[in-house]
């Protein structure tokens, strides 16, 4: 549980003025006003440098506006001055794992969890970071399991089990972890996508298809959905209701998995419809897709890890260079909006506007990118 800031602090912020500014601030954010409780903390931190708390409350607004360097930033200071705070490590933990610095999550997380074995956030984050990270490790499962222990109820830390088994191929325990996620969270879309790639797996193709088409009713563009959507359409033998949605996936495809997922559908799709040309074609694709585009997955590997390192050493010059040579491989929206932060770090907002309106392009106009589209559209935009 977040202790309110107001129940810390109205002990060290004496002048009127300031408690007032710490009042509003604290409803802006109990109310989910990350973005303008910032200006208000960002004042308080200034009068009061003194105060870690209040270095965490804006650690924690940047956080929940999703920028992460900003959030790393705070927060290692708050952490330095708070060494025994677990949920100050979670919080670090989280930014630095969102911010795709997993080796460091995993480190803060870990404290974290040493400091308070009972902080279950703690090793849902760790277990989460270190499947995402792709180590299906025994320590991600053990992590996991506690997060169930401390919190049953905890739906993300069932999908992140379930992501584990299935890293591993374990259908049956995957479905399970997925089924229990869905009947604690019906609206979550990625819980609905690992169901039914278990479904899929298990070879339930109208149960895999109705959870297939729920989530594309969302995300429409969704690559590993559409993927899902046109197997399933494809085993019922219907390949040509299977086309749309594989060359729809070709389309939207960026990861190296769902590029030949795609392409190795449509070779099986066009050879049963008949068109042998379009199939020999998508079989070449899919050849140089698993020669050349390897190599480059390891470079694109590299390149955002090493764009991550210079984040944190507050480098923005060299994460601008890092990540020009990454969309020189491949575009993503994600690598569009690292390239914007560090242009804005720059105080280049109007290249960082640029990124952003690229990133809306190619991906989706999220909460987050909105408000980074709306602070460059401001008058002397800088962060």
């Amino acid at each position: 549980m977040i202790v309110p800031l107001i129940a810390l602090l109205l002990a060290q912020v004496n002048p009127v003025p300031d408690a007032e500014r710490l009042k509003t601030a604290q409803q802006l954010m109990d109310s989910g006003r990350y973005a303008e409780a910032i200006p208000a903390l960002k004042a308080l931190v200034a009068r009061h440098p003194q105060s870690p708390t209040l270095r965490y409350g804006l650690g924690r607004c940047y956080f929940e506006v999703e920028d992460f360097p900003n959030a790393v930033s705070i927060l290692r200071k708050v952490a330095n001055e708070t060494p025994k705070s677990a949920e100050v490590r979670f919080f670090l933990g989280s930014a630095l794992g969102l911010g795709g610095n997993f080796a460091e999550a995993i480190q803060e997380l870990r404290n974290a969890m040493q400091l308070d074995p009972s902080f279950e956030p703690a090793f849902r984050a760790f277990g989460m970071f270190r499947v995402q990270s792709g180590a299906h490790s025994e320590d991600a499962r053990n992590a996991l399991e506690a997060a169930l222990r401390l919190d049953p109820k905890d739906a993300r830390a069932h999908y992140w089990l379930g992501k584990y088994h299935q890293g591993w191929g374990n259908t049956d325990q995957a479905r399970e972890c997925f089924e229990r996620a869905y009947e604690l969270d019906h609206n979550d879309l990625p819980t609905r996508l690992g169901l039914a790639q278990t479904l899929l797996a298990d070879g339930e193709l109208d149960a895999a298809l109705a959870h297939f088409d729920t989530v594309l009713k969302q995300e429409p563009g969704l690559v590993p959905a559409l993927v899902g959507q046109a197997r399933a359409l494809y085993d019922k033998g219907e390949a040509k209701a299977a086309q749309a949605p594989a060359e729809a996936a070709r389309r939207g495809a960026l990861a190296f998995e769902d590029m030949s997922g795609a392409e190795w559908l449509l070779s099986r799709i066009y050879r049963e419809l008949g068109r042998d040309a379009d199939a020999q074609a998508a079989e070449q694709r899919l050849t140089r897709i698993q020669t050349d585009l390897g190599a480059d997955v390891v470079r694109l590997r590299e390149l955002n890890s090493q764009a991550e390192r210079f984040k944190a050493a507050g480098r923005p010059d060299k994460v601008v260079e890092t990540m020009q040579a990454f969309l020189k491989i491949r575009e993503t929206p994600g690598a569009q909006i690292t390239l914007g932060d560090a242009f804005l770090a720059l105080g280049r907002p109007e290249d960082a506007e640029r990124c952003y309106v690229r990133a809306s392009q190619i991906g989706p106009l999220t909460d987050a990118l909105k408000d980074r589209l709306r602070l460059v559209r401001e008058p002397g935009a800088k962060r």
